[in-house]
């Protein structure tokens, strides 16, 4: 399977993870199947793999426990981010890598 492919696949189904489970709140099941098509697609190249770990970062951040240190619609913000942002950047190295002929 061509990189892009396996990058346009990944970002279908952290996409489906998000809409799932849109609540700011302690999500185990949700970080753990993260990880998992974190690692599944592994490390592709560099921006693909910073991409990933940004998003991580925050999913760790939303779907962790309530934080003292998290202000009022942090939550919102966090999900819109690795929702449109860096899936958005996900799929768009996908179709970099597909008109280089990936």
């Amino acid at each position: 399977m061509k990189s892009s492919e396996r990058i346009h696949r990944a970002a279908d189904r952290i996409a489906a993870v998000l809409d799932a489970h849109t609540t700011s709140s302690a999500d185990a099941p949700a970080m753990d199947e993260l990880r998992a098509i974190a690692l599944e697609l592994g490390s592709l190249d560099r921006f693909t793999s910073d991409k990933l770990v940004e998003l991580l970062a925050k999913a760790q951040v939303f779907y962790g426990r309530k934080s003292l240190f998290r202000l009022p619609g942090s939550g919102r913000r966090l999900w819109t981010d690795m929702r449109e942002d860096l899936l958005d950047r996900l799929r768009m190295r996908a179709r970099v890598l597909e008109s280089q002929g990936d």
